[in-house]
């Protein structure tokens, strides 16, 4: 009996180091999309035959140390995986989305029964950038706004805590939660809404929102019938100005007609004056010439006669280029 409790407890030290060398908890990693993440692996086994690491069930790196040889199962992982000098801790570089998950490594040793394993669980986050914000329906009551601001992340929404701080009081104040309900009153000391966000790998902020500006129309509290009556005279008034509009362009266009057609009557072609004004009205007569009919010629009757012709015309052919000289024919019948 009395060396029970040496056996017990010789079981109890034995039970330990087999369970503290069969498994661990598992670890919660965080990465950045792009970067790297390093498993850390700390273990009691001395003499290591070979490691197994795996990616949700899928074979990852088989590593032997004694024989120097890694194998690494995809190709596309072979620029991806490395050992920090001097450890089996593994790194993963260039870190993807779908990198996210259950690792598991398990070392074998001819020490010991059963491998030594541990889990590790990866999160792989994208750095946040500017949040957003939105405003919910306002109201306005007797001078004061009355709303919601959202804060949300176009991007990247995964595992983010939202907090909201009010600055231009007395005191600060800090609101968790993506929705912020606020309350100004118009002539209050203006007030400014910042949203933070923030995951397990980064942080960022929005841009202040000022109540002023925010609730601008807090201090005139506009009607809903007020309203409505706006509504209603925007298309009317748009109506009578398209109207005259149209009206002064269609009285435009006739004026531009009425001039061009004044003009078109105002120019008349002149005729020109061949004779110079002599003060004195011209007068023209046409002067008919009765058809005679010269007799026959009868020699026995006929008498014959001289005609001189005066000496100023030199010639008998100049008395046609003359019009005003009368001819000078004569003739006698003797009976």
């Amino acid at each position: 009996m009395a060396g029970s409790p040496t056996c017990v407890t010789l079981m109890y030290i034995l039970w330990q180091l087999t369970g503290s060398a069969a498994s661990e908890a598992m670890k919660e990693l965080v990465g950045p999309l792009g970067g790297a993440v390093t498993f850390p692996l700390v273990s009691n086994v001395k003499q290591v035959d070979s490691i197994v690491w795996t990616f949700n069930t899928t074979p990852l790196v088989t590593m032997q140390p004694e024989a120097g040889t890694i194998i690494v199962t995809q190709n596309r992982n072979k620029e991806r995986v490395s050992f920090l000098n001097g450890s089996y801790s593994l790194k993963l570089s260039e870190l993807k989305k779908n990198d996210s998950g259950v690792y598991h490594v398990e070392i074998y040793s001819s020490s010991l029964q059963d491998p030594f394993t541990q889990d590790y669980m990866l999160h792989v986050y994208e750095h946040l950038s500017r949040p957003k914000v939105t405003m919910g329906l306002q109201s306005n009551k007797n001078g004061t706004c009355v709303t919601n601001l959202t804060c949300y992340m176009e991007h990247g929404g995964e595992d983010v805590i939202y907090t909201w701080k009010a600055l231009g009081q007395a005191a600060s104040e800090t609101h968790n939660g993506s929705i912020l309900p606020i309350s100004w009153r118009w002539g209050e000391s203006d007030m400014t809404f910042i949203c933070f966000a923030r995951n397990p790998i980064s942080s960022n902020s929005s841009s202040p929102i000022l109540a002023r500006k925010l609730c601008e129309g807090a201090a005139g509290d506009p009607n809903p019938s007020t309203i409505l009556l706006c509504l209603l005279l925007v298309p009317s008034l748009l109506t009578l100005f398209a109207l005259g509009l149209f009206i002064w362009f269609i009285r435009r266009e006739r004026q531009e007609e009425s001039i061009e057609e004044k003009k078109r009557t105002d120019i008349r072609p002149e005729t020109p004056n061949l004779c110079p004004h002599s003060g004195e009205n011209t007068e023209y007569d046409t002067i008919s010439y009765p058809n005679r009919t010269i007799p026959m010629e009868d020699p026995a009757n006929t008498l014959y006669s001289t005609v001189e012709i005066p000496k100023k015309i030199e010639s008998p052919h100049s008395l046609l280029m003359m019009p005003d000289t009368p001819r000078l024919f004569t003739y006698e019948n003797v009976i």
